[in-house]
């Protein structure tokens, strides 16, 4: 994982958590995991003096390959950790059919954008970005003083 994409990750995700109040970040650092040296984003938090363990990975695109691929080794480190694990997909920019397919597994996400959704036991977070939405054709040009009369004429 590229270095930069990684501390781009680890900020979008203190962000979000930060703009919840009950939301206490511990820490928020990399682990190596796997035998490819894979790195997890691992976040220990605390809500309402509860603890809990985000692992969180971050892919460089929306291809479903590579989200797929991703929600698994997520839910991979779910089963091994043994304890109540918060799995997090972060992109750069999340597709909708990443998102679609991140909620049907159970798996949060969010995106550099400002788009999340993110079920933490007692906080449910779902942050929607429009910047990724077109942006309406600027509008015509007003008529000309000649086209105008013309108009006014007809």
């Amino acid at each position: 994982m590229d270095r930069h994409k990684e501390t781009e990750a680890i900020e979008a995700l203190r962000e979000t958590l930060r703009q919840i109040s009950v939301i206490k970040v511990k820490q928020i650092c990399a682990d190596r995991h796997g035998h490819r040296g894979e790195k997890t984003i691992l976040g220990h938090i605390e809500i309402y003096g509860h603890a809990h363990l985000l692992a969180c990975r971050v892919v460089c695109d929306c291809d479903l390959t590579h989200v797929k691929r991703a929600v698994a080794e997520l839910q991979q480190v779910q089963r091994e950790r043994g304890v109540v694990v918060i799995p997090i997909l972060i992109a750069p920019k999340m597709s909708e059919e990443a998102q679609t397919l991140c909620r049907e597994s159970n798996v949060g996400f969010l995106d550099c954008e400002g788009n999340a959704r993110l079920y933490l036991d007692e906080v449910f977070i779902v942050k929607r970005s429009l910047h990724h939405k077109t942006i309406p054709p600027t509008a015509e040009t007003l008529p000309t003083s000649e086209t105008a009369h013309l108009a006014h004429v007809a």
